[in-house]
């Protein structure tokens, strides 16, 4: 990695720094999400951390099921169970 993108601030790193309403959050995160899908897989948490993640994610996802935002913690949720075997 190079020293630029060490110092590139994340959400600028990722596209998110234009980001105006909960919508266009939403919509942001799905395309960085289905880029994470093409890229190569590198072991960031632990097991348990992820199983932990996964949690969070799915009591989130469950407060307002149809929320975009909710939506797209139960598929982050989904996959980490995934990858867990669960």
């Amino acid at each position: 990695m190079s020293d630029e993108a060490i110092q590139e601030p994340l959400e600028q790193r990722y596209g998110l720094t234009e980001i105006t309403d909960l919508g266009q959050y939403s919509t942001a995160l799905t395309r960085l999400l289905e880029r994470g899908r093409r890229e190569r897989c590198v072991a960031l948490l632990s097991e348990a951390e992820a199983y932990a993640a996964a949690e969070l994610l799915g009591q989130f996802a469950q407060l307002d099921p149809h929320a975009t935002l909710n939506q797209l913690a139960a598929s982050l949720a989904s996959r980490l169970y995934s990858c867990l075997g669960a």
